[in-house]
This record gives structure tokens, C-alpha cells and sequence, in this order.
């Protein structure tokens, strides 16, 4: 056996154990990033459950920026900025895809992240925001949503759909879609004990306001946990891999070292005979 395959083999062994370290690096990263926003999660989440209830509890106003059920779609994607998550950036990309195959009235995509973008250029795409972020802020939700309107109103669109990242568990980080507006009726549980100043139409826009906001709010926070889930998941599973292939590259050159000793023990003890 020759010793260039020993070289060979050693090359391969030391480049494994390079991508291995830093693969361990990065998911240790993604579990301190995950450790320190992961205890407002439940904040967030109280934020979004009060200001629906709050919203529930106010009149309905048919005309209203909130509630208009006219001809046009729009779709928000939230991807990551930063690949390295498995297949989560691009099942976000697929599942906004397949709700635009659905819809009659598309007018156009809103891409948050890199990934999104990159996705999606091909198709049409009204906004984009890149690396708006690291950690969501309610600011963030609410520089959104003004895009939002933005373009709700230039281009006459009256639907939007949000395509997020779901946190299911630490496991699992699906897509999902949510009709974010128009606001319907059959959200509302009025109760005529109520009276409401001032006027009805200002307590609707108020409170549907920071419903939407608040919305936004937990779904940009929600992808950003399952994409730290997601590459703290596929970092381990890389890492793991990355073992496992040094263990059998380290078996093989054994053997090889082995074999190759053994040629030269024949060799010299057939030389020997010989003479």
C-alpha cells in the first residue's frame, strides 16, 4: 500500500476535523443565541393572546382599512438572513410558493431575509427588507407593517398572508400561513354590556392596529426561534456526522498502515531468503 494514501487519508482526517469544529462551534452559538431570547417567548405570546381578546371585545367596523375584502393579495415571506438551518429557509420559500399557486388575485411577494429574497426573485416581488435584524423588536413589527400598508395602498391590495416559520418543538420548524388581514367579523364575540368611548370606529382602528402589530410581532420572533432551532439542529447532526466519518477514516488508515507494514516485513524477509 502506498503512502500517498496514507497522506491522503490523513489529509482527509485533518480537513473532517476542521469542518467538525467549526460545525460545533456554530451550534453551540446557535444554543447561546437560543438561551437568551428564548425566555421572552412567552411574553410574546401574552402579547399577541391579550390584544386579540381586546380586539374581540370591541365593535366591528365594516369600513375600514382593516376590514376591506376587495380584488388583490399580497404575501409576506420571513425567512433567515443566514443559511446553515437544514431545510427550514427553503420550506419557508415552498410553502409561499404553493399559497400563491392557490390564490386567483396575487399582486406580489414581501421578502424578509436573504433567503426569501433569494428564493423569490424570480417571481414577483413588491418589497424587500435584508438583514433588517438580528433579534426581533416590536419597532421592527412596526416598520413592517407600515411597508405593509404601503403597499396595500399603491397597489390596491386588501388581503395579506403571512408565511412563517412555526416553532412546533426543539425537533420540529414547519411553514405555515396566516391570514393576517382582512380582519372578519367572525373574530368578534360583541357583548352589548359595553360602551365604548370615544367614538366606535377609533376603539376598532386602535385595537386592530395593535392586534396586527402584535401579530407580527410573534411571528417574526416565533421564525427567528425555529431558525436557531433549526441550525442548532443541523450544526449537531453536521458535527455528528463529521464523528462518525474521522472514526471510519481513522479505521481505514490503520488497516492501510497495517497492510502497508506487513508488505514491508514480506519484502524484507523474502530479500533476506534470497541471499
Amino acid at each position: 500500500m502506498s503512502r500517498g494514501n496514507l497522506r491522503a487519508i490523513k489529509r482527509r482526517i485533518a480537513s473532517t476535523e476542521s469542518t467538525m469544529q467549526i460545525t460545533r462551534a456554530m451550534q453551540m452559538v446557535a444554543t447561546a443565541r437560543l438561551n437568551k431570547i428564548q425566555k421572552r417567548w412567552k411574553d410574546v405570546k401574552d402579547y399577541s393572546n391579550y390584544a386579540e381578546r381586546i380586539l374581540k371585545k370591541v365593535p366591528f367596523v365594516e369600513e375600514s382599512l382593516y376590514t376591506q375584502n376587495s380584488e388583490g393579495s399580497l404575501i409576506f415571506v420571513i425567512t433567515p438572513d443566514m443559511g446553515l438551518a437544514g431545510s427550514f429557509p427553503s420550506d419557508l420559500v415552498k410553502e409561499a410558493l404553493r399559497v400563491k399557486s392557490k390564490l386567483e388575485d396575487f399582486k406580489g411577494y414581501f421578502a424578509l431575509g436573504a433567503k426569501g429574497y433569494s428564493g423569490l426573485k424570480s417571481e414577483t416581488v413588491l418589497e424587500k427588507e435584508i438583514n433588517l435584524f438580528d433579534i426581533p423588536k416590536v419597532d421592527h413589527a412596526e416598520y413592517l407593517l407600515d411597508i405593509i400598508f404601503q403597499i396595500m395602498e399603491n397597489k390596491g391590495i386588501s388581503k395579506v398572508k403571512v408565511v412563517h416559520g412555526e416553532l412546533k418543538n426543539a425537533l420540529i420548524q414547519l411553514p405555515k400561513t396566516y391570514d393576517l388581514l382582512p380582519i372578519t367579523k367572525d373574530k368578534f364575540e360583541i357583548d352589548a354590556r359595553y360602551e365604548y368611548e370615544p367614538e366606535e370606529e377609533k376603539v376598532f382602528e386602535d385595537a386592530a392596529y395593535q392586534y396586527l402589530l402584535s401579530k407580527m410581532y410573534l411571528f417574526l420572533f416565533e421564525t427567528k426561534l425555529s431558525e436557531l432551532h433549526a441550525r442548532q439542529n443541523a450544526m449537531k447532526n453536521a458535527t455528528d456526522n463529521a464523528h462518525d466519518l474521522i472514526e471510519e477514516l481513522n479505521l481505514e488508515y490503520n488497516k492501510q498502515r497495517q497492510a502497508s507494514i506487513t508488505q514491508e516485513l514480506i519484502e524484507i524477509v523474502n530479500g533476506a531468503n534470497m541471499q
